[in-house]
């Protein structure tokens, strides 16, 4: 496995997978310490982009061919891989291990506009939504990413709102009182749309024949 050694929007972007489906932790068996680290996505809306942008850019960034398949017991898509060396280096970026419950960006990311549009784009492919809603015979899009980090929604929202796009936030408790409230980040209409899709660029195929249906449902 190879560790890169500069800081680029591709790792940016795998780092905001990471943020959105991603998963580490270290396990002790007998004296030896382990590093397990998963990405995992929906069983089917995602397999394409899994196949295609995932597998692709783990192979030119860690020199790794991922072992992506499916997971019937808990429906999802994806690999999981023990190495010490891929966890050490997500934590030395900054990434927790065990819950992602307080997750946020890491500030090396957020000092160049380039890393910080990557690092959005990977976040959005991977946790993200696009809304299709219609009014008054038209579709309104709605882009929407929910976390339960407060740190998280608030960077999102203010990196959004720097890169020129309009967003709001809001808060959303649950039934059960032991969960945590989700922090939703929302991004609403066809202009604010556009210009998510023009800067952010999102790669995931699922997002990006919704927003090519949304535009052709313009022209009719």
């Amino acid at each position: 496995m190879n560790i890169p050694k500069t800081i680029t929007p591709e790792l940016a972007e795998e780092t905001g997978w990471h943020i959105g489906d991603g998963s580490m932790n270290y396990y002790v068996n007998g004296n030896k310490k382990k590093g397990l680290y998963q990405l995992r996505g929906h069983k089917l809306d995602d397999v394409e982009h899994y196949n295609s942008r995932i597998k692709t850019l783990y192979k030119s960034l860690f020199e790794i061919d991922i072992p992506l398949r499916l997971m019937d017991s808990t429906g999802v898509y994806g690999f999981q891989i023990w190495s010490n060396k891929l966890v050490d280096f997500k934590t030395e970026l900054g990434l927790p291990t065990g819950k992602k419950n307080e997750i946020s960006i890491p500030k090396l990311f957020l000092n160049n506009k380039e890393l910080t549009k990557s690092i959005i784009r990977g976040i959005f492919d991977t946790d993200g939504c696009l809304y299709l809603q219609k009014r008054y015979n038209k579709l309104y899009p709605r882009i929407k990413i929910v976390t339960t980090s407060k740190k998280l929604a608030k960077q999102l929202k203010e990196q959004i709102i720097q890169l020129g796009i309009r967003a709001t936030s809001y808060e959303c408790k649950r039934k059960n009182l032991n969960w945590k409230p989700l922090q939703s980040i929302e991004v609403r209409g066809i202009v604010e749309t556009e210009k998510w899709f023009s800067i952010i660029k999102p790669k995931n195929p699922k997002f990006i024949k919704k927003y090519n249906y949304l535009k052709q449902s313009l022209l009719l």
